[in-house]
């Protein structure tokens, strides 16, 4: 090799070794500075401080950590099995693809995921700190059927963080910093909580190992508590919810609507057939034929009853030539006691009604059910005012001290037989294999689903599980209507469905979802009868 060659080699060879030596490592990307400003253009938009949809923020490096309304949104050093990275990358966000993340920038939240997610405070390497938002939930569901508000067992309260600190019988819960000493862990591990030979008394199913893993790495860190979030819902500042979303249908008191002016006005006997006749007109068509006395009279009958008319009805009101006969034809129909039943069906279809639990083989029967069947029928009956009639319905019980009442008055059995309206659903946490938390979940489920679709407008079955994809509803709305009924519905303080031919071996420690009150008039037919039968069958023994 010559000397020009040699002279080359050296100087590539300084040159790479120099600049080895002399470059500034590449800088570090942190949320802040790389990540921050990109996500608040692209994405603010829809995940910002003033709308949330699906309760996740990306402008702040606290919404980041938080996620949204399904759990975490990034895994740090994993960005191919982060949600925020996929949906990007996919092009599934920014929606429409309006002002979409360039290459560049999709790149550089890759590496910012893979490197670690550091934030400046360096909390991102091992991932978005554990606060007691995450684990309390896990708490609620494992083991406060011993430890929570009905029973706190060794004086043992698992519902907040303080509590656990201040432990029970045998000391703190918890020690933050070291789990390894902390007793609900060793616990936990040992399999002595929940304990497995009271699964089924408690109802509740053990850990898994995600979860412990959760609220293992919570007390390593310290076991921090975060303040909770000011209460904004219903108010303007509502971040889950949009002026669009509050001008949904059914949230709109009713309106006055101008009666259409048609070209065939003498057809017009009521401001109903204007609007029929109008839109008929638009599509060239017009109004049936009048019927018939004897068709119009089965009409009537057919859809207020039920029954087709008697053959004296119908002979009295063709012969009729009282002008208003009709009118007088429809104030009988409606006074009817079928009035009652033929109508009154579509409320029950609408609360679910059946005579039996549902959901299991055994369909195991509701032996009083009867009495919601014929309160409904009553109401229609009496031309109850809708207002009471939900009232009863979702409130009865709260209408009347029924527990201290020296006499159970017809109208007390009255609101309490009403509230059967939220045990239509089915329910069959009877036996012991249907009867753990998740089975006492989906009757809760049930329950809101029927209030929201036939009491609201609003199908809010989805929202259980993530914010509603059709009416503007967001999930957190939704838990907080649970809420409303947890007083009746707790999946901690369950009461079974009433056994009647399947003894008390089933009920475990549980009572059952039964309200014996009659009114004290029938309570004392029924003590009376039942008096006769005993007599009669102490005579034949």
């Amino acid at each position: 090799m010559n000397c020009r060659w040699n002279f080359v080699i050296v100087l590539i060879a300084g040159a790479v070794s120099g600049g080895v030596r002399g470059a500034e490592p590449p800088t570090a990307i942190t949320f802040e500075q790389h990540i921050q400003p990109v996500l608040r253009a692209k994405c603010g938009r829809c995940h910002g401080d003033e709308t949330r949809k699906g309760e996740l923020s990306l402008t702040s490096a606290a919404g980041l950590r938080k996620g949204g309304e399904s759990g975490a949104i990034f895994t740090p050093k994993h960005a191919e099995k982060s949600r925020l990275f996929e949906v990007i990358r996919d092009g599934e966000m920014p929606p429409d693809q309006q002002n979409p993340l360039t290459a560049a920038e999709t790149e550089t939240l890759r590496r910012w995921i893979d490197s670690g997610a550091q934030f400046k405070d360096n909390a991102g390497a091992d991932g978005p700190p554990v606060t007691q938002h995450d684990v309390i939930p896990i708490l609620l569901l494992r083991c406060t059927a011993c430890h929570g508000r009905q029973q706190q067992e060794a004086g043992l309260d698992l519902r907040i963080r303080a509590a656990m600190l201040r432990g029970g019988k045998s000391g703190p819960a918890i020690v933050p910093g070291k789990p390894s000493e902390s007793l609900l862990l060793q616990r936990i591990h040992k399999e002595e909580m929940p304990p497995r030979p009271r699964l089924v008394e408690a109802m509740v199913k053990p850990m898994e190992a995600a979860e412990i893993d959760r609220i293992t790495k919570w007390i390593t860190q310290g076991a921090p508590e975060v303040p909770d979030e000011p209460d904004v819902a219903g108010t303007t500042a509502d971040p889950l919810v949009r002026d669009t979303d509050r001008q949904h249908w059914a949230f709109q008191p009713p309106q006055s609507v101008p009666v259409p002016v048609v070209q065939h006005h003498e057809q017009v006997r009521h401001p109903i057939d204007a609007f029929i006749l109008g839109k008929l007109e638009a599509q060239g068509l017009s109004l049936s034929p009048e019927a018939d006395r004897l068709t119009l009279l089965r009409r009537a009958c057919l859809d207020l009853t039920g029954l087709p008319p008697d053959p004296n009805m119908a002979r009295a009101f063709a012969q009729s030539d009282d002008p208003l006969a009709y009118e007088k034809l429809i104030e009988d129909l409606l006074a009817s006691p079928r009035y009652g039943e033929r109508w009154g069906r579509h409320w029950l279809d609408v609360a679910g009604y059946a005579d039996c639990e549902g959901r299991r083989e055994q369909h195991l029967p509701r032996p009083d059910v009867w009495r919601y069947r014929d309160y409904v029928i009553r109401s229609f009956n009496s031309d109850k005012p809708y207002d009471q009639f939900l009232q009863e319905q979702l409130a009865g019980d709260e209408l009347a001290d029924y527990m201290h009442a020296a006499v159970i008055t017809p109208e007390i059995e009255e609101h309490l037989v009403a509230t059967a309206f939220l045990r239509m659903s089915p329910d069959p946490t009877w036996a012991n294999l249907t009867g753990f938390v998740p089975d006492r979940l989906e009757v809760m489920a049930d329950a809101i689903d029927v209030l929201s679709a036939g009491v609201m407008g609003l199908t809010m079955k989805c929202a259980r599980c993530h914010t509603h994809k059709f009416d503007p509803l967001p999930q957190r709305d939704y838990y907080r209507l649970v809420a409303v009924f947890k007083g009746a519905y707790d999946e901690h303080d369950w009461l079974k469905p009433q056994l009647i031919g399947y003894g008390g071996a089933l009920s475990a420690s549980f009572g059952e979802r039964y309200l014996p009150h009659v009114t004290t008039e029938e309570r004392q037919r029924i003590t009376a009868h039942n008096a006769t039968l005993q007599r009669q069958i102490d005579e034949l023994k």
